[in-house]
């Protein structure tokens, strides 16, 4: 019984970090790219997109994400959104569940594009 109760337990904290995240799906409707701005806590270059509202943000606002360009994932999903923009397709977004790219904007853990 003490097994199954701390499987539960686990298996609910693990959860917990996904629940926090936030999603959103939709048309991109804005798209840009900002300068390192440490105020925010940006020490290199953003993006910021807007793709639908988004739904259970730990971050304040409610209509942004924002991802650092310093990485390869983050150069990977600046493409994704470039091509997803240039084809009118609209995108899936699921959040980390930090701020840690822009201080009110959340970063991605993916972003999903479906093309038939």
């Amino acid at each position: 019984m003490l097994k199954s109760k701390a499987v539960v337990f686990f298996a609910a904290l693990a959860m917990s970090g996904i629940a926090a995240a936030g999603n959103s799906s939709g048309a991109i409707t804005r798209l840009y790219v900002h300068s390192p701005n440490s105020t925010y806590g940006a020490t290199n270059g953003v993006v910021m997109f807007s793709a639908g509202s988004i739904v259970g943000t730990p971050c304040s606002s409610q209509t942004e994400w924002a991802f650092s360009l310093s990485t390869e994932t983050g150069k990977a999903m600046y493409a994704a959104l470039l091509n997803a923009a240039d084809k009118k397709r609209p995108v899936k977004v699921v959040g980390t569940g930090n701020c840690t790219a822009w201080s009110d904007r959340e970063t991605p853990y993916y972003i999903y594009i479906d093309y038939p």
